[in-house]
């Protein structure tokens, strides 16, 4: 008895683990999806070359984007 009470033990934590692994993939995958989007809007904003400075929610951020529109955003700790 003692053998079938952990296998069933075994299978609800399989399926408990399975499913929280499904949830976390479908919420990778939207914020994926949101991140290659944000990136693409930034991009498109960044027409030229660019070194500034840019506040968003009191905290100040260093942007700096090259030619090809790459850029990368540094957050300052002080201004």
């Amino acid at each position: 008895m003692t053998n079938l009470k952990s296998d069933i033990e075994t299978r609800v934590n399989i399926s408990l683990a399975l499913a929280r692994y499904l949830r976390a993939v479908d919420r990778f995958e939207a914020a994926t999806k949101e991140f290659n989007e944000a990136c693409s809007v930034l991009r498109n904003q960044l027409v030229e070359p660019s070194r500034f400075v840019t506040q968003i929610n009191f905290q100040h951020y260093l942007v700096t984007s090259d030619q090809e529109r790459n850029f990368e955003v540094e957050e300052l700790e002080l201004i």
